[in-house]
């Protein structure tokens, strides 16, 4: 006989639907957006501390320690390091053509690997040595072939045009 479940709480929250994200907050998407770019947590929470600790009455130093403290709180929630990667990866894909357009200076002054490198993205070059000529297959079909007897049969045709 099967024996009976001894955590009841375990079954109940593996038959729930997972829960659904959790909504940002406007502050919270702008300091996202901060942290996609590349400032530093001290910046933001100096620079913004008048948000994220917004009681004027504490001194300065708590109310920068409080702000701190949001930011970390804010950087262990998914749902918000989600917001921080997506807005990294724009300005990563905003920064590519600079990216490139430097591979290509050091590509000119005689860099090999910067050469291969923009041979490998413009498919020029395949890095993997495949360097075979692409086969060419000619296919000749319904076209009659003369037989011998057709041959001796001919007219034969002097050059000026007059059959012998």
């Amino acid at each position: 006989m099967a024996e009976p479940i001894q955590n009841q709480s375990l079954v109940e929250s593996l038959s729930k639907p997972p829960a659904q994200p959790r909504k940002l907050t406007d502050l919270q998407i702008h300091v996202a957006r901060l942290y996609g770019t590349g400032m530093e947590r001290r910046k933001i929470q100096r620079a913004l501390v008048d948000y994220l600790a917004p009681n004027q009455a504490l001194e300065m130093r708590v109310r920068v320690q409080q702000a701190r403290r949001k930011l970390l709180k804010w950087e262990r929630d998914p749902a918000f390091r989600d917001e921080v990667y997506k807005n990294a990866v724009v300005d990563v894909d905003m920064n590519l053509p600079g990216v490139l357009k430097g591979v290509v200076s050091k590509a000119k002054r005689g860099r090999v690997d910067a050469a291969r490198l923009v041979l490998e993205l413009t498919g020029r070059h395949n890095p993997k040595g495949d360097h075979a000529p692409p086969s060419v297959v000619v296919h000749i079909d319904g076209i009659p072939r003369p037989t011998v007897k057709q041959i001796a049969d001919a007219e034969v045709v002097d050059a000026e045009g007059e059959g012998g």
